[in-house]
């Protein structure tokens, strides 16, 4: 063997092997978590535009001063309800539906919402695409056109 490709041999050897990539919800265990008071301050008054695997998912709107919210999903159905803190997570009480809770987080400038169960954060994540200054409109799709900044 020549002594360059020797070396090369030699200094391959001694390299770290490259660590696999983690899973976004590995990331997520370990990054910071938003608190009550910095949430208040972005979403006051304002409509949250959460979206799935790139898709947009729903329209929550928190209102000023208060606990009140109202989701429109994407089919246009609107569910209102309220959010409060249990310990650090955010919960979700929806008209009609199962409590909901979640650890909101950021990670790389972008917002995620964490899916818990019995504690444990979940797969369920959501991601904020933006935070807009109007309010969620309820009924079919076609009216999304009154949100034309929320859409991707």
């Amino acid at each position: 063997m020549k002594p360059a490709a020797a070396i090369l041999c030699a200094a391959l050897a001694l390299a770290p092997l490259a660590a696999p990539a983690q899973s976004l919800l590995d990331r997520l265990a370990t990054a910071p978590e938003i608190s009550e008071s910095a949430w208040r301050d972005m979403t006051a008054g304002k409509t949250v535009v959460y979206e799935i695997d790139d898709a947009i998912y729903g329209y929550e709107t928190y209102r000023k001063n208060s606990n009140r919210i109202s989701i429109r999903l994407e089919n246009g159905t609107c569910i209102n309800g309220q959010w409060f803190m249990q310990q650090t997570a955010f919960c979700f009480d929806w008209e009609g539906g199962p409590l909901n809770c979640f650890n909101h987080k950021e990670l790389d400038g972008d917002i995620y919402v964490v899916g818990l169960e019995n504690g444990m954060e979940t797969e369920d994540i959501q991601k904020v695409a933006r935070i807009v200054d109007r309010p969620v409109f309820c009924g079919p799709a076609l009216l999304s056109t009154l949100m034309p900044e929320a859409k991707p």
